[in-house]
């Protein structure tokens, strides 16, 4: 029975198919490269696994040769039969459940979306849309994971196929399984048709494309959904929810491992479920969903699937606020579409507005609505929002926000870092809302999170750590503890960000402002924001005292480290060409403007990104990831040193660790030091770095007609350097001297940020007694450095 369970679930690496099946490593790689129907490889992060089922079949019809017979094997034994006993006493890697709450997302998967979403997505779709190859893709990405046993059938398709004639053989092949796949679980979305729009150009393509998809792990699946939002430009209905958002939004209300029932009425591509369901570790019968568009609906059932979760979908096309529907479960979690009406049926006369009549063309108060009807007593919601939803001044919005603040539905609000979507950069808040019968409190807390999140790109993404940090905050507050109101604010503070209790009958005044931002900045401060943002600042600059103190005193306790006089002997003088490989950037004709791209891929090098002797984090232009592949020789490494090849000259870069993998553009040069060479790359750098040898650069480019320096030209620089122990004596020197210029600029920028904070609270008159407030502070920042 282990056996079998293995046969079906496991997954092994290629180390591990060489080791049991008793050839070296290199052999498994040319069966690979060799044979089209080798199995196709799954990823977990960046690592190749492989169905042990599948190698166990590939391996039946392959005997051993006579010559490499073990003792004890006969003649006809397979690879096969030696890949079975081995399994029997050496593990396998380890099963990655489909429905692992865990989703690495390795380089490789994303080079492999990447390349999915690129030029080979219209090659492939031709007149279809784009939604319908990415059909294409997320039903082969499940089926590779989920059913492998029903994959084997596309396999046989692909080997068997003779070109263009068998791309409508293929293309039905995937249409009907996932027709199949998804009627066997209650969606009778038509992506069969949706499959068959596809005109491939040739049958190369398409395969490309379906091995592709197939090669990728569990969390590609997100990638592909996300990247089709981002290049399609899709209107609020239709984007998908970020993955570090849905989660946040499920910690708020969820308890892991508590029997809870759970509903998103607008279920987009299912993020807010899977969420839940990793959350909670819920039954598969606890979660449900409503959609609106059948392409999403097929969207959110596959990527539930694909993460072992089979929620009950059900489509509101006909009527989105039904009149009569059974309400009744414990979480609503949604993202619904943001400032627009387009509800089809009867809903907006027959649906059940108990707050108030929402405006016509806007629906963002019709959903809230809605959602609460959807809770039992004491049910809790996290709704999200337009920040401008908060404070409108709509007449009919206005007065729902104030029904709902005076019936105590609304707990919390959190405003969230911009930019979260690919679609779109509108600024969204999450609203908690309770179906309260009773009120548990008397006031509202506000959380203004905008600074949280990591940029990525264009984006900013909610973190594990985002996460933790807001619910450190909100969950307690949700929970009843007794607890002074302002220490929510203390506790904030010491995460990053803030927040601030609010009375019910404060909110409900005017204009019931619903933002944040209207408690916690615009001249509204309490004395425990107050007082936190200025222990805040205060704490800063005592951190930057400690750190400059500690400079000192070591600067004191080792000496200078240098002397004035003539310099110790042993210098060498020899030219930049006979220390380091240089290496200009590729031509423009062979890495042209129409090659690059500003979103995903490789980042590349320009004299733009050379800033004060670094390369900057991020830069402007990439290559696709395929296209980086044809150019590995123009790679960077740490310690490489970049020139500027072509334009005004700027201070040359030194690589980081980070940058590995970066490539240069047409009009930089690297330098790298070449292993006999007796001279560190920090020197090299901090002596290209050096008056005389930026104006001897700069004199070489001017002589052109247009500024460019040469490989050839660059080479002659000549370069003095002594012994290679006191180059690093000097580095280490120079280095001592720029943490200690970093440390006094850190300084002064924390006293100007205390000083900031408490001109704002001086001369608004919200604190009074500065130094009764600060006395730690006012004594240490007087006189920084001291013996």
């Amino acid at each position: 029975m282990q056996l079998a369970r293995n046969e079906q679930t496991g997954l092994v690496t290629r180390n591990q198919i060489a080791e049991r099946a008793g050839v070296k490593r290199p052999a498994v790689s040319n069966w690979a490269r060799r044979y089209k129907d080798f199995p196709t490889p799954v990823r977990s992060g960046d690592t190749e696994l492989f169905h042990e089922a599948e190698i166990m079949r590939w391996l039946k019809d392959r005997t051993i040769p006579q010559s490499q017979l073990l003792e004890g094997e006969q003649a006809g034994t397979t690879f096969a039969d030696r890949f079975r006993r081995a399994g029997g006493d050496r593990p396998s890697a380890v099963p990655r459940a489909v429905g692992s709450s865990t989703q690495r997302i390795g380089t490789e998967d994303k080079k492999a979306v990447d390349q999915l979403m690129g030029p080979l997505a219209d090659r492939v779709r031709g007149p279809a849309t784009m939604a319908d190859f990415v059909h294409l893709c997320l039903i082969v990405m499940y089926a590779r994971h989920a059913e492998p046993e029903r994959w084997r059938r596309v396999e046989d398709v692909m080997s068997s196929g003779q070109g263009a004639r068998d791309v409508q053989s293929l293309l039905r092949c995937l249409g009907d399984m996932a027709q199949d796949t998804l009627r066997r679980n209650g969606d009778r979305t038509d992506m069969r048709g949706s499959l068959l729009q596809l005109e491939p150009r040739s049958w190369d393509d398409l395969t490309t494309a379906v091995r592709t998809a197939a090669g990728t792990g569990v969390g590609a699946f997100q990638l592909v959904w996300e990247s089709f939002s981002a290049r399609e430009g899709l209107q609020s209905s239709e984007f998908c929810s970020p993955v570090g958002l849905a989660s946040l939004s499920a910690a708020l209300v969820l308890t892991p491992g508590q029997k809870t029932t759970v509903l998103d009425p607008y279920t987009r591509g299912g993020e807010m479920l899977a969420a839940a369901h990793h959350h909670i570790g819920g039954a598969r019968e606890t979660l449900y969903g409503e959609t609106l568009d059948g392409r999403l609906q097929a969207v959110a059932s596959l990527y539930l699937l694909h993460l072992g979760v089979r929620p009950k979908l059900t489509s509101t096309r006909s009527d989105r606020w039904p009149p009569n529907r059974e309400h009744g479960v414990d979480v609503v979690l949604t993202n619904p579409p943001f400032n627009m009406s387009d509800a089809p049926g009867p809903g907006r006369r027959t649906g059940n507005w108990p707050y108030g009549s929402p405006p016509r063309g806007n629906d963002n108060f019709a959903w809230v609505q809605y959602v609460l009807g959807a809770l039992v007593p004491d049910g809790r919601a996290v709704v999200v929002m337009p920040v401008k939803a908060g404070n409108s001044v709509n007449a009919a919005e206005r007065e729902i926000r104030r029904a709902l603040v005076r019936r105590c539905a609304v707990e919390c609000v959190i405003t969230v870092p911009s930019h979260l979507f690919s679609a779109t950069p509108v600024p969204v808040s999450l609203w908690v809302l309770r179906r309260a019968e009773h009120p548990s409190r008397e006031g509202i807390l506000f959380v203004d999170a905008q600074e949280l999140g990591t940029k990525v790109r264009r984006r900013r993404v909610l973190r594990d750590k985002d996460r933790d940090a807001i619910t450190a905050v909100v969950r307690p507050w949700l929970d009843g503890e007794q607890c002074p109101d302002s220490e929510y604010a203390v506790r904030a503070a010491e995460r990053g960000f803030s927040a601030v209790v609010v009375a019910r009958e404060v909110v409900a005044d005017e204009g019931c402002s619903l933002r944040p931002a209207d408690y916690l900045g615009s001249g509204t401060y309490g004395a425990a924001p107050a007082t936190a943002a200025l222990l805040e600042a205060g704490d800063a600059v005592a951190e930057q005292t400690d750190r400059l103190c500690a400079l000192e005193r070591r600067a004191r306790e080792t000496g200078n480290g240098y002397r004035t006089g003539s310099g110790p002997g042993g210098w060498n003088e020899a030219l930049l060409k006979d220390l380091c490989d240089i290496q200009p950037g590729p031509s423009y004709t062979r890495l042209p403007a129409a090659a690059r791209t500003a979103d995903a891929g490789v980042p590349l090098v320009f004299p733009q990104d050379l800033v004060d002797g670094r390369i900057a984090d991020e830069t402007r232009d990439r290559v696709p990831w395929q296209t980086a592949e044809r150019f590995k020789k123009f790679e960077l490494l740490p310690d490489d040193i970049v020139c500027v090849r072509t334009g005004a000259q700027q201070q040359p870069a030194l690589v980081s660790g980070t940058q590995a993998g970066w490539l240069l553009s047409s009009n930089v040069t690297r330098l790298r030091v070449l292993r006999d060479a007796d001279i560190d790359p920090l020197y090299l750098h901090a002596y290209l770095g050096l008056r005389y040898a930026r104006e001897w650069m700069s004199h070489r480019a001017a002589a052109t007609a247009a500024p460019s320096l040469s490989s050839a030209a660059l080479g002659h620089l000549p370069v003095r350097f002594p012994p290679i122990g006191q180059q690093r004596l000097s580095m280490d020197l120079l280095g001592e001297l720029g943490r200690r210029a970093n440390a006094y600029a850190s300084y002064v920028s924390a006293l100007g940020r205390l000083r900031a904070e408490l001109t704002e609270h001086l001369l608004h008159g919200s604190v009074e007694h500065c130094d009764g407030l600060l006395p730690p502070i006012s004594l240490r920042v007087s006189s920084p450095c001291r013996p």
